[in-house]
């Protein structure tokens, strides 16, 4: 097994009972995608939905399991990547679309290296409680994108 996916399997240990936990809610779609990018927020306080929080329980404990990553638990999916540059976040644009029932699309654009190119990332943001949170995340990448959720449910089938 690699250093970094030994790595990755110690940390996610100690994450499955936080991501089964409710999550903070933010007063708009903004706020939440936003939330997500504060380096003082760790993995587990991300602004998820209840749905998106159980799929990542379900797969953090295939993960265990296993021992070993599991698909959508083998990079970070608010860069898109495994590594990224200290300072990405000044490369941060946000673009938010309204959606029915106060429901938002939250487009994220940034540079995860300053010399890499721009990748966009689609935040699914639904009203849940008092507030807003994340129900999913998506790249649009003709090629090469995925779903989380997706990628979350077939991780916790061991996949």
């Amino acid at each position: 097994m690699k250093r970094r996916s030994l790595i990755a399997l110690v940390l996610l240990a100690g994450l499955s009972p936080a991501f089964a936990q409710k999550a903070k809610v933010y007063s708009s779609p903004l706020a939440a995608v936003q939330a997500v990018y504060d380096p003082k927020i760790k993995d587990a306080q991300r602004p998820y939905s209840q749905r998106l929080r159980a799929l990542y329980a379900a797969a953090i404990k295939k993960s265990q399991e296993l021992n070993e990553p599991v698909s959508g638990l083998d990079f970070d999916p608010i860069t898109n990547s495994q590594d990224s540059d200290d300072d990405f976040r000044k490369s941060l644009k946000y673009t938010v679309e309204p959606r029915p029932n106060r429901n938002a699309l939250v487009i994220v654009k940034l540079k995860v290296f300053k010399q890499s190119p721009e990748i966009t990332l689609h935040y699914e943001v639904v009203s849940e409680g008092e507030g807003f949170v994340i129900d999913d995340i998506l790249s649009p990448h003709k090629t090469e994108g995925w779903v989380l959720s997706k990628l979350l449910e077939a991780g916790a089938k061991g996949q």
